[in-house]
């Protein structure tokens, strides 16, 4: 059995753990734990995902403690932990060293003070057997769809699609929902994809659908956040995103956006700007959609390691 970790409070851990678990050997029984706000969504999207939801209200304490209880109840399986080596409060330091099953790591680019303040490279060392690297330049990205179950091509439409991929936190919604009211005062076809509709967003553009990658090959442009997913996914798609990274403790969107996106906004009036410039040339009418997901090779991996645990 692999127990996948991937506490966090948007999207981004728990779709990188599902496209784990999708590329997972069909004999192996995955569960993922999160605390996700978004949980329903994901399980709608793959109902044959088992998913141990801890409720995201709960107070640091009682999740650690919740945690905890979980890992204990698997004492001899993969333990696979998203991005956060000693776990999102700490609640893996004691844990990870002593596990009796083996230990996996999915390795993300984190912001270097983080890591130096709490010496991850050597608990990264003496506490897990197999580090995946699920960000880095000679590695592939870990998306939740392989190539081959996305459309190959790019439909053909009157006028420019935009997608408005609002993901991230609660409050953060309302800026989606202001770029996509302000782009629908042109020729575009918006769509504004959010878990629920942000205040700001008319209701008849507005789509509760996941993942939205399955949309990205139908788009000209995509307006969105800084987070892995959605940066990768596009790159992945070959569409152009206008990217508005968000503060985060731990991950450095701006960064990433500054290397990959076709354009890095702060306020909604620049995103709509940003889109008319990018759509100002002939949009791109065929784009074929082929890559490697880095998910298949990590599952791989980790089987080997849990394989070779079995043979001594």
């Amino acid at each position: 059995m692999w127990l996948i970790y991937a506490l966090g409070s948007g999207f981004g851990h728990l779709t990188r753990a599902c496209a784990l678990a999708r590329a997972a050997p069909h004999d192996v029984r995955v569960r993922i734990l999160t605390n996700s706000p978004y949980a329903g969504s994901v399980q709608r999207a793959f109902p044959a995902l088992e998913l141990a939801v801890l409720d995201p209200a709960l107070a640091v304490d009682e999740a650690r403690d919740e945690v905890r209880r979980r890992i204990a109840a698997e004492p001899e399986a993969c333990l696979i932990v998203d991005t956060f080596p000693r776990g999102l409060a700490g609640e893996l330091v004691d844990i990870v060293p002593r596990y009796r099953g083996r230990c996996v790591l999915i390795r993300r680019d984190l912001n270097p003070r983080y890591s130096e303040a709490f010496e991850l490279e050597a608990f990264v060392a003496r506490s897990y057997e197999l580090v995946l690297e699920a960000e880095s330049p000679n590695t592939a990205a870990w998306l939740v769809r392989s190539c081959h179950e996305l459309p190959a091509r790019y439909r053909k439409r009157e006028r420019p699609a935009v997608i408005v991929c609002a993901a991230g936190n609660p409050e953060e919604l309302d800026w989606y929902g202001t770029v996509a009211a302000k782009l629908r005062r042109h020729d575009y076809d918006v769509q504004c994809v959010a878990p629920v509709c942000p205040s700001t967003c008319p209701p008849d553009c507005w789509l509760a659908y996941w993942p939205a990658i399955d949309l990205f090959p139908g788009a000209d442009v995509v307006v969105g956040g800084g987070g892995y997913n959605t940066i990768y996914e596009c790159l992945a798609c070959r569409v152009p995103l206008v990217a508005r990274p968000w503060p985060r403790k731990y991950d450095r969107q701006a960064l990433r956006a500054r290397r990959y996106a076709a354009a890095v906004v702060a306020n909604p009036a620049d995103a709509v700007a940003a889109v008319e410039a990018i759509l100002s040339d002939p949009p791109m009418r065929e784009r074929t959609v082929g890559y490697e997901n880095g998910a298949v090779a990590g599952a791989a991996a980790i089987q080997r390691v849990v394989a070779s645990s079995r043979r001594h």
